[in-house]
């Protein structure tokens, strides 16, 4: 039984039109009726009816569509299992990163992952860290990689590292040598702060924040790096992990205020197992040597 035949038999029982079957397969509609013909002769039963230019399923038709679209699926996916046989793998490793590990620790922990097992695929899913247990406790992924702290007690947890946080704001344009520094006060009453971007440590920082300045005004903006380029174009400062403004902080974009008074906590990266695995039990060993 050719693949041909059944991808055109799929594709004309889902628009039930010869015409727009060669359409869509990019065929000559001759090419489509034989395709069918063939098949009708290779099952022994009429696949379609017509009435002019309309066709339908016939019984026959309708009970072998389910057969036809696994047949099509059977094939795609051994496709794609030779595929990753020949580019070498043999395991897979699903990772559920939020968006803030993914563009900071993950490419070098992902980097250094790959050159030492080479033979397993990584698939990785950046998603929001307050979904992340779920698609553990849903097995779409293996290992969740989050900076919310986990709620479940029926996962392996482990704190893979931690790290402060930092008071950032815009830059003033001037000369950061010259410059006096910016007080933790001024910057509070001068700017907007921008909150609630990162899922910890927010509600006790804030009250914080409001004992040396009541007058502060707030606004909540829920994703980081959206936080950082409004900081860059002086809407507001913020409260973040240093990972997430290293670079800002090095190239000059952004200020760093002392932060001290806050007594701003530390922010740490979970790793999230719901059981354990000869794949996951090998990331978490190479993350932890690098970190």
């Amino acid at each position: 039984m050719n693949m041909n035949w059944i991808r055109t038999f799929i594709v004309a029982a889902q628009v039930e039109n010869f015409y727009q079957t060669a359409e869509m397969l990019y065929v000559s509609q001759p090419t489509v009726t034989v395709h069918i013909k063939q098949l009708e002769q290779s099952l022994g039963v009429p696949l379609f009816s017509r009435e002019g230019r309309n066709i339908f399923l016939t019984d026959y038709g309708r009970a072998f569509l389910p057969h036809a679209i696994d047949i099509q699926d059977r094939m795609r996916q051994s496709y794609i299992e030779m595929d990753k046989k020949r580019q070498g793998y043999n395991r897979l490793l699903r990772l559920a990163v939020s968006p803030l590990i993914a563009t900071t620790y993950l490419p070098y922990w992902i980097r250094t992952f790959v050159k030492q097992y080479p033979s397993i695929e990584v698939v990785v899913d950046v998603v929001d860290s307050t979904f992340i247990e779920q698609k553990i406790n849903q097995h779409e992924a293996d290992v969740g990689l989050t900076r919310q702290q986990p709620l479940s007690q029926s996962q392996h947890i482990a704190v893979l590292q931690s790290e402060p946080l930092c008071f950032v704001v815009p830059h003033d344009g001037g000369d950061a040598e010259s410059s006096p520094p910016i007080s933790l006060e001024n910057a509070l009453g001068t700017y907007t702060m921008l909150t609630y971007n990162h899922p910890d440590y927010w509600k006790n920082l804030l009250l914080a924040c409001r004992a040396i300045q009541p007058r502060m005004r707030e606004m909540k903006v829920s994703h980081i790096h959206v936080t950082k380029r409004f900081i860059e174009e002086g809407i507001g400062c913020s409260i973040l992990p240093r990972s997430a403004v290293r670079r800002e902080l090095a190239e000059g974009r952004m200020l760093e205020v002392n932060s001290q008074l806050l007594h701003p906590p530390v922010v740490s990266t979970y790793f999230i197992e719901r059981k354990y695995s000869e794949e996951a039990r090998a990331f978490r060993s190479c993350i932890e040597k690098i970190t």
